[in-house]
């Protein structure tokens, strides 16, 4: 029987449990806040202090400022679980350096961090989930991180309270572990000062500083606070659940929503001391040792949620919801029967940061330059602060990180979704609710849904549209058949907080045959939208994409900077490029269209000079604008990017039939010799002016159609009704990706990303040998030394599911990962790209990666696996020139 005392309210209940006795020191200047600084940290706890810390390192000497005391926030209070695997590469990464981190602290310091490596258990309940656990696992092997699948008995041996009758097996990974925040954050700071910077306490921000600058920016010039005023060019919001409070100083939302978690500390229980941490996912729990007690909590369906947290709240802890800590200590029951003999020793319920997909705000915020933030970390601060603000600190002295860092990076948001709290609010709770869920390749969320819908929404749904979310946008991902539907509905936020669950079910039981590590249930439906693709004409919607205009009297200089490719001076012709950083990394790929001075329309617009029309992909479109923004008020071009994507619509005729197709609804000549590849023009259909672009995206004859949106809808049923004639098949994006990969084209933010140069990535021709473009002098330097890494095309016999994240060996030895998998509907195979490296080190050649026996780790099994160094699938082109009378014999004899 659970038996619990009064909820814990202060600091001086709790310190004891949390922190170790007596490791409570802190080491504030007791000088003057100094009149100007290199940067200024906003925040004392585990971000503040761990950027704090990574800035000294770099040579930077910050300043850090909290209001009250360090660690007085969040930060005191946490559970502090070092885990070691997440199922992403860059996750695992920023894992590994915390864990680095905290074992180099002491050494450097003297301080001890309070790291205790005691191992850690993953625990699975179900079949499924220990699929998920074998990802884990196959991933880690990349790496380098230590884990063994185990039976239930092997994991009792580590943790001897668990009965091994009520789970199916678990993941074990003995470098795992568990660190005290007081301690760390001691260590931290003390490394931080003995390199230069300066901590100051009872600091309060009342105000940041800026000016306008170009191209709709602001940038940050100083700070205010209680003690005076700092001049800085640089800000870091580690503020923490205040950092929102702090965004506001400077007129700009984050989407981050304050939620209570809570803990428990059990009374003395046997066998709990050092023994293993334990996460259940299935049963949403945590444990982990305190000495001889047990520390568990756990993510509940129906947090409370914050509307924001007083100022004061320092050292403070809420009042224990008991119901919900009844539901957690029944799942926990389950697992560990000996906890229905031991009470509840002590509680824990404070305020933690979420956030809509569950990943920390980092980086440069897109409107404001100087500010940076490193917020939002949903309970995960002690494990990924360490990894996290070391790139952050690269990102600050360098320009931008080492790693990707995209799915932390603030930009991944886009303007209309960061100021929407209803968005973020309920997005920040399936976030929470989901935490422990299995994170299937296509799961999709309930909630913030239609946020962004385009013209072609409800046709397409009344149509048989499933619809997927990218960057707030509904667009479909595949076709349902038989004349069935599935709209996206309201959220119900699972019956929770008095809500009625939604009676209409369609698309839940749509999403449920996804939720697999095998091929999925819709597997023919998609199959059969890309062999339409393949053999006949199909039609996709990419209105999601994000299109913007280059314009300007700089604007042709502009786009030499900021554009890989030898940009076309002829009117209407399309290019396909990349636009870099500093350090060559790609940080987008587009399609520029060098613009004519047009007849003053939407798709043909009035310019004084060169203009371009620039686009990009759907998720990673706002991430586009923001980059290409920032280089034009760093080089103080006089030129401007402005977006249209909400005014255009995109339609894109794909297939052997689609010039066919485009032919017979427009009067223009859709030619070869008018419409080469990569050529576009102004057309009207249905007497409506629309640009038609000869493009594709998978490797066929092809044409956009992008329309104003006041005409989409008119084009679309024009399009469709000739269609008739054609057989012409809807199709959405799990048909696009696979036919994009099966062409052996790439993906931002997958298989071609900021830690990515284009030499490695294959796309060199892109990048021309004329003029300079930021980014150049890298890939011309590597083009000189050789590559350390090389992407590469893999095809399998087996029949076995690929979705990214699988081990890459050569010869028994690892040598890469997949970053993209998907299904080669042409090919017969499973398809994957992923990036070799030797294994020793040394620079890649064409004979290395042609020679020896390749395999493919999929959940912890072997395959093997051809590499090829460029798809197979229609190797010279002639697909897309339109030359398709030798298809069945191109597609049965591949070449290298």
């Amino acid at each position: 029987m659970l038996r619990i005392r009064k909820c814990l309210i202060n600091n001086s209940d709790v310190v004891g449990v949390v922190t170790r006795k007596g490791c409570k020191r802190f080491f504030s200047s007791e000088v003057s806040l100094p009149r100007q600084a290199d940067v200024v940290i906003i925040g004392g706890g585990i971000a503040g202090c761990s950027t704090f810390y990574q800035l000294t390192k770099r040579g930077v000497k910050p300043i850090l400022i909290e209001r009250y005391k360090l660690t007085n926030g969040t930060t005191w209070h946490t559970g502090g679980l070092i885990w070691g695997l997440r199922p992403s590469d860059t996750d695992i990464q920023l894992l590994k350096r915390t864990k680095e981190i905290l074992k180099e602290l002491e050494k450097e310091t003297g301080e001890n961090p309070g790291f205790i490596t005691n191992g850690g258990l993953f625990i699975a309940r179900s079949p499924e989930r220990l699929e998920e656990y074998k990802r884990l696992h196959t991933l880690g092997h990349y790496f380098k991180v230590e884990s063994q699948l185990i039976s239930p008995k092997e994991a009792q041996s580590l943790c001897p309270i668990l009965d091994p009758n009520a789970f199916y097996g678990a993941l074990y990974s003995p470098t795992d572990g568990y660190t005290d925040p007081t301690m760390y954050c001691n260590a931290l700071i003390k490394g931080g000062i003995a390199n230069g910077g300066q901590v100051f306490e009872q600091t309060v921000l009342t105000k940041i500083h800026t000016e306008d600058g170009s191209q709709g920016l602001k940038k940050v010039v100083g700070i205010e606070t209680n003690k005076g005023t700092v001049k800085t060019n640089t800000v870091v919001n580690a503020a923490g659940v205040w950092g929102r409070k702090v965004a506001n100083m400077v007129g700009i939302e984050i989407p981050t929503t304050p939620m209570k978690h809570s803990y428990v500390v059990t009374n003395t229980l046997k066998g709990v001391k050092n023994c293993a941490s334990i996460r259940c996912h299935d049963s949403s729990l945590y444990f982990r040792p305190q000495g001889e007690c047990l520390i568990f909590g756990g993510y509940e369906s129906n947090p409370e949620i914050l509307k924001e947290v007083p100022d004061d709240f320092e050292f403070k802890l809420f009042e224990l919801d008991k119901e919900i800590l009844n539901t957690h200590w029944n799942h926990a029951v389950k697992l560990c029967p000996a906890l229905q003999e031991v009470g509840i020793k002590s509680d824990v319920c404070g305020p933690e940061t979420f956030t809509p997909d569950h990943k920390p705000l980092v980086g440069e915020d897109p409107i404001v330059v100087g500010l940076y933030y490193s917020v939002g970390y949903n309970s995960l601060g002690m494990m990924l602060s360490g990894g996290v603000s070391e790139q952050l600190s690269y990102w600050i002295t360098h320009g931008r990180p080492d790693l990707d860092m995209h799915a932390f990076d603030i930009r991944r948001f886009s303007q209309r979704q960061k100021p929407d709290r209803a968005w973020v609010t309920e997005t920040s709770h399936e976030s929470y609710a989901k935490t422990y869920s299995i994170v299937y390749p296509h799961d999709q969320k309930l909630s913030g849904r239609n946020l962004r819908i385009d013209p072609f929404h409800e046709h397409l749904v009344a149509s048989g549209a499933v619809m997927e979310e990218a960057l707030g946008w509904e667009r479909p991902a595949y076709f349902i058949t038989d004349d069935r539907t599935a709209p996206v509905r309201g959220y119900d936020w699972y019956g929770n907080y008095d809500h009625v669950r939604n009676r209409d079910q369609r698309y839940e039981k749509e999403l449920e045959k996804d939720l697999t590590f095998d091929f999925s249930r819709n597997f023919d439906l998609i199959k059969g939208e890309a062999l339409a693709a393949r053999t006949n004409v199909t039609l996709f919607n990419l209105s999601c994409y994000t299109k913007m205009y280059l314009t300007g009297p700089d604007a042709e200089k502009a786009a030499d900077w900021l554009f890989t490719s030898n940009l076309s001076q002829d009117p209407g012709k399309v290019s396909y490029s990349l636009s870099l950083n500093s350090k060559g990394g790609i940080e987008s790929d587009v399609t520029v269209t060098t613009l004519e001075e047009g007849g003053g329309t939407l798709v043909g617009p009035i310019l004084k000079g060169k203009g371009y029309y620039v686009v990009a992909g759907g998720l990673s479109g706002y991430h586009t604008k923001s980059h290409l923004r920032k280089q034009l008020y760093k080089k103080g071009f006089k030129s401007r990017i402005t977006e249209i994507t909400d005014r255009l619509g995109i339609l894109s005729i794909q297939g052997p039939k689609s010039r066919e197709l485009l032919q017979s609804v427009t009067e223009s000549p859709i030619t070869d010799e008018i419409f080469p590849l990569g050529m576009s023009h102004i057309i009207k259909i249905n007497g409506h002016t629309c640009r038609a672009m000869r493009l594709s995206y998978i490797g066929e004859m092809g044409f956009e159609v992008h329309i104003p949106y006041a005409h989409c809808v008119a084009v679309y049923h024009k399009i469709i009704e000739g269609g008739r004639g054609f057989d012409l098949k809807l199709a959405g994006f799990r048909a696009l990706d696979d036919l994009s990969l099966e062409k052996g084209y790439h993906l931002q933010n997958k298989d071609i990303r900021i830690d990515d140069n284009p030499v490695e990535a294959g796309l060199a021709k892109f990048c021309r040998k004329e003029g300079q473009y930021q980014g150049k002098s890298v890939v011309e330097r590597v083009k000189q030394e050789g590559i350390q890494k090389k992407r590469c095309f893999f095809t399998l016999q087996d029949r076995v599911a690929l979705y990214g994240y699988e081990t890459i060996w050569r010869d028994d030895v690892v040598v890469g990962y997949l970053r993209r998998g998907g299904y080669g509907f042409a090919l017969d195979s499973a398809i994957g790209v992923g990036y070799i490296k030797h294994p020793k080190g040394q620079i890649l050649n064409d004979e290395y990666l042609k020679t020896g026996d390749y395999q493919i780790e999929v959940r912890d099994k072997k395959y093997p696996a051809t590499l090829y160094l460029k798809s197979p699938f229609d190797p010279t082109n002639q697909r897309l020139l339109g030359h398709y009378e030798n298809q069945f014999e191109e597609q049965s004899h591949f070449e290298d």
